[in-house]
């Protein structure tokens, strides 16, 4: 279950945990179970084997819910590798044991199409190479990085994860590729990137940077409308704290959980810092659906606070983080505590609330550009950490959340 802050009556059981304030209590990692690698466990009344280390992908492609539980929480990293046959390609998919809080399926068959792959090299600036890949729909249960050994080497040192819309190359992120060595004196390149969304063809373009800048030749710098992103996202680069970045309502910021945030430095002095920001701008697109008494506290551009530096101290959760930057800049803040699920998920922003803006509205809540499917108050910041609160107006659809796509 997921995306708790997107609750509406009529689905309460069926989306109890929305991500945007799914705001779970923190997870103990000594509460958990260390695993060996021929350990069994005993989880939901069943007998699972927990997963090694590194592990091999079965052929229809299929990480049970009940086995992914058995790494829910560990140390360290567990890796599921897989090979198409029919091209010669191996991949590995890489998972944190502490980045999963919410166990589901994970479907890991991928599939190397070549259907539309020649248009899309075009739509990139004519690239020399590229690459489709199919991955699965599933609930992510935490970000991966995918790795891919192809059975050739590309004559390339710059690519990019694209998708193909509308005739255009959609740049997703850079991905990272290499040269490794393959059977005898035979070279293989190896491309790697963030898996952060799944469930469509992607496209991996390659080419030489001075002669085929293949990551100016793609749409990624303007948003749908056409404006820059830096100057839709608002970031000020002389000045990123979050008292000089507000558009908000003057409100003052309850803390429904009493806890008191910790200093944002370590014993040693070490500032850690993230970026956290706020906007609501899909209800600019759906603004007939608005309640009208919430009219006033729609910033005109949507941002009710602009990307913004901010300190935390390690351990922190991204709710945390966000009722702290809340209660410093005076913006209205609500959350609510759940007994049935034993979390507290944010229900207002701001004075945005959930249902504010229709029945699938609500807050939702990315880090570096994953929706995770358990709730803020689990999610621990890490150092430069991109943490995005987004109302949607159509359950995740409008602001990137793949899933329910």
């Amino acid at each position: 279950m997921r995306r708790r802050n997107k609750i509406f009556p009529i689905l309460l059981l069926a989306l109890a945990v929305l991500v945007n304030g799914g705001c779970s209590q923190k997870i103990n990692s000594s509460q958990i179970t260390q695993l060996e690698k021929s350990d069994t466990v005993e989880k939901k009344d069943k007998t699972v084997k927990g997963l090694e280390k590194i592990n091999q992908i079965p052929d229809d492609g299929i990480i049970t819910a009940a086995q992914i539980e058995t790494i829910s929480g560990e140390d360290g990293t567990f890796q599921f590798s897989g090979k198409d046959r029919d091209k010669g390609i191996t991949y590995i998919w890489t998972y944190e044991g502490k980045q999963i809080k919410n166990p589901d399926e994970q479907n890991l068959k991928i599939a190397f199409p070549d259907d539309e792959t020649e248009e899309v090299k075009k739509a990139g600036g004519n690239a020399p190479y590229g690459l489709g890949i199919t991955l699965e729909k599933m609930n992510l249960v935490a970000p991966a990085s995918l790795n891919l050994t192809l059975n050739e080497k590309w004559d390339a040192d710059t690519a990019i994860l694209c998708k193909y819309v509308d005739g255009k190359a959609k740049k997703i992120c850079d991905v990272e590729i290499e040269t490794s060595s393959g059977v005898g004196d035979k070279e293989l390149t190896v491309l790697s990137f963030k898996a952060l969304e799944v469930g469509d063809t992607y496209y991996v373009l390659a080419g030489k940077s001075k002669e085929d800048n293949v990551s100016n030749k793609t749409s990624d710098d303007k948003t749908d409308n056409g404006e820059d992103k830096d100057k839709t996202k608002g970031t000020d680069k002389n000045n990123t704290t979050a008292e000089n970045k507000i558009n908000g309502s003057g409100q003052t910021t309850e803390n429904p959980s009493g806890e008191t945030p910790d200093e944002n430095t370590d014993n040693q002095g070490t500032s850690h810092t993230c970026i956290i920001s706020i906007e609501c701008s899909t209800i600019l697109n759906n603004w007939d659906n608005l309640e009208t008494s919430k009219a006033d506290f729609v910033p005109s551009d949507g941002w009710i606070l602009y990307s913004s530096q901010v300190e935390y101290s390690p351990g922190e959760t991204v709710y945390d983080v966000l009722y702290r930057v809340c209660k410093d800049t005076s913006i209205q803040m609500s959350a609510k505590y759940t007994p049935a699920y034993g979390s507290y998920y944010v229900e207002g922003i701001n004075q945005l609330y959930e249902f504010d803006c229709g029945e699938l509205s609500g807050w939702m809540y990315s880090v570096n550009g994953w929706y995770p499917n358990y709730g803020c108050s689990q999610y621990e910041v890490s150092d430069n950490d991109v943490i995005e609160w987004r109302y949607t107006c159509d359950l995740g659809r409008d602001v990137g959340d793949q899933y329910y796509e």
